[in-house]
C-alpha cells in the first residue's frame, strides 16, 4: 500500500513545478531519484521518502530543462529555415525573466546541393539556482541542413 501511495505521489508531482512550462519528465527523474535515495538506500520511512520525493520533483524540474536557452534554440532554427539567403537578424527577450538572444544568418548557400548558412548566435540568460550568475554567449559557425531537416553545426 505505501509503494502504491508512493507512485501516486510520484505522478502527482509532475504539475507541481514553479514555472507550468517545466518539463514534467525531467520532474518525474527527479521525484525517482529522490524517491529511490531516500528509500532503497538510506532505508527512510515513508514520511522522508515522500519529502525526498517532492525535493527530487522540484529539483529535477530545476537541474534539466532550461525554458530561455530553448526558446533560443528554436528562434535559431526558425531563423536558419527561413533566412532569406541574404544577411537577416532576429532577437528574442523574455519579460518574466530579462534573458535575451539574438541569431544573424549572414549568408546561405548550397554545397553540393545542401543548404549551409554562416551564422553569429548571442545569447545572454540569467542563471538560477543552482548555478547562479549570467551565462553569456557569443558564437560564430557554418550550419548546414541535412536532408531529415535537421541542422548540423560545423
Amino acid at each position: 500500500m505505501k509503494k502504491i501511495l508512493l507512485v501516486l505521489l510520484l505522478l502527482s508531482l509532475t504539475n507541481c513545478t514553479s514555472n507550468r512550462t517545466k518539463s514534467h519528465m525531467s520532474s518525474i527523474v527527479g521525484a525517482t531519484a529522490g524517491y529511490g535515495t531516500c528509500h532503497h538506500m538510506l532505508n527512510a520511512g515513508i514520511g522522508l521518502t515522500a519529502a525526498c520525493t517532492v525535493v527530487g520533483a522540484w529539483v529535477g524540474s530545476s537541474l534539466f530543462y532550461n525554458d530561455d536557452m530553448n526558446i533560443h534554440k528554436a528562434v535559431f532554427v526558425d531563423t536558419l529555415n527561413t533566412s532569406p539567403g541574404k544577411r537577416s537578424h532576429v532577437t528574442w527577450g523574455s519579460q518574466t525573466t530579462g534573458n535575451w538572444g539574438s541569431i544573424t544568418v549572414n549568408r546561405t548557400y548550397l554545397v553540393k546541393g545542401v543548404k549551409c548558412s554562416e551564422y553569429e548566435s548571442v545569447i545572454s540568460i540569467d542563471r538560477q539556482w543552482p548555478l547562479y550568475g549570467i551565462q553569456r554567449e557569443n558564437e560564430f559557425g557554418v550550419a548546414c541542413q541535412m536532408p531529415d531537416g535537421r541542422w548540423y553545426i560545423q
